[in-house]
């Protein structure tokens, strides 16, 4: 990764308290800072009524697209309400970036509507156990990631590194190319 300067837009990841991803979508946006977080459709059933609802993916995260000084104000302005992904560095805090393609790896396999994504805590997987791969064809064609049994499926996994993990529903054999 090349370096880059402080007024460079990275992708960063708040921790989000209290299950209030859409009203922290909502002030950051109105701050005019580009925001990403994944959606899930799901059904509200009510007597012989059906309604479509769409709720995070994962009810405590949210993407931010900005310069670390933004997110460094970000911060500061929603303190108590959420928590900036940091780490430490020649003994100073500093905003951790999210890797680039990573993250486009996430959008692209977080933005397919498949009701049998499944969305994993980052602990709860060793995925750099499993083969790394490409997929060649259908919807997840060119992400990246890790294959990895779950419930006797072969599933693809993506990993923002130390934030978010998803896996995608059964991809076939033939879709896939092994990296090395």
């Amino acid at each position: 990764m090349t370096h880059q300067g402080e007024d460079t837009q990275r992708w960063f990841a708040f921790k989000v308290f209290y299950n209030k991803v859409f009203e922290i979508e909502r002030d950051i946006r109105d701050l005019g800072v580009k925001t990403y977080f994944p959606k899930l459709k799901v059904y509200k059933k009510w007597e012989d009524k059906q309604k479509e609802q769409i709720k995070p993916a994962i009810s405590s995260l949210i993407f931010v697209w900005c310069t670390e000084e933004k997110v460094w104000d970000l911060q500061k302005s929603l303190y108590g309400r959420v928590m900036l992904y940091t780490h430490t560095s020649d003994g100073n805090k500093k905003a951790s970036p999210v890797d680039e393609e990573e993250m486009r790896v996430f959008m692209l396999v977080t933005s397919v509507e498949d009701e049998r994504l499944q969305y994993l805590d980052v602990d709860s997987v060793n995925y750099k156990e499993g083969q790394r791969v490409r997929v060649l064809d259908g919807p997840y064609k060119d992400c990246v990631g890790y294959i990895k049994r779950i419930k006797g499926n072969r599933r693809l996994l993506v990993a923002v590194e130390g934030i978010a993990l998803v896996a995608t529903s059964y991809i076939p054999s033939v879709f896939l190319e092994k990296i090395n």
